[in-house]
């Protein structure tokens, strides 16, 4: 579904991507793990096209060309394929859980108001949220309007979702909403690809587990290779700072 080779990114004279190579296939769930500033974000946002990568190829179902020759018209078609769920929710504040979802549809995707609805139902109830249809942003829990962010993005019905740390802004009860929701539509078979800090959600849920180091992917396996027998000792290390009382299999 989606490659990119040798992707390279910076801001100013700091090099953040150093050459990456990465790949998702149709119904997987990738999880990216490291440290802050280790590149994760850099590579969501640039394979999503909201910052610009310096160079690389990216390969997207049939289309393959390098990423800075791509025209725009190519470039609003991918974006139109791949979602994005923020940390912050980026919910419009002035809008109630309704037509925060709806007014993509209708104004983006110049969708009939009527079929609109209708999605924006079926994703509310999806997130378990219909019934905060009428409410604003302001009225929401954190987890909730995560949810309702989560519910927006699946409205577009995109081929691939990426999860920008989803759950660091919330607490332990309302990341449990937001994961059991995740959780859902990784067994419904959405490709999705998660940056996060939550190892059981990558131990448990993930195909595949990447872990990246600054700037590099240091290791990439599949999520019981990776936390049973990881093989580069950075990774190790990692995963004893992250994981109480973590041991590995020799």
């Amino acid at each position: 579904m989606l490659e990119v080779k040798n992707l390279k990114s910076s801001y100013g004279s700091h090099k953040v991507l150093k050459g990456v190579d990465f790949h998702v296939d149709g119904g997987e769930v990738i999880v990216i793990l490291g440290s802050s500033g280790s590149g994760k974000t850099t590579l969501l946002r640039n394979i999503s096209f909201l910052t610009e990568a310096d160079e690389g190829t990216i390969k997207f179902n049939d289309l393959e060309k390098e990423i800075r020759r791509l025209k725009r018209s190519e470039i609003h078609e991918l974006r139109s394929k791949i979602g994005y769920v923020f940390q912050n929710f980026n919910l419009f504040r002035n809008m109630s859980v309704k037509q925060n979802i709806l007014e993509g549809l209708v104004t983006a995707r110049h969708m009939n108001k009527s079929e609109a609805l209708r999605i924006v139902d079926e994703v509310l109830e999806k997130v378990d949220m219909q019934d905060r249809a009428d409410y604003y942003p302001d009225q929401l829990s954190g987890g909730q309007q995560q949810r309702v962010a989560i519910a927006r993005t699946i409205a577009y019905r995109p081929d691939l979702i990426l999860f920008d740390e989803p759950t660091s802004a919330l607490d332990p009860e309302l990341t449990r909403e937001v994961l059991k929701i995740m959780i859902k539509l990784a067994r419904e078979g959405t490709t999705m690809v998660v940056v996060t800090h939550e190892m059981d959600f990558a131990r448990n849920v993930a195909d595949r587990v990447i872990f990246m180091e600054n700037g590099v992917v240091v290791e990439e396996a599949s999520s019981e290779k990776f936390f049973n027998h990881p093989e580069e000792e950075a990774t190790k290390r990692f995963l004893r700072t992250v994981i109480n009382d973590y041991d590995f299999v020799i």
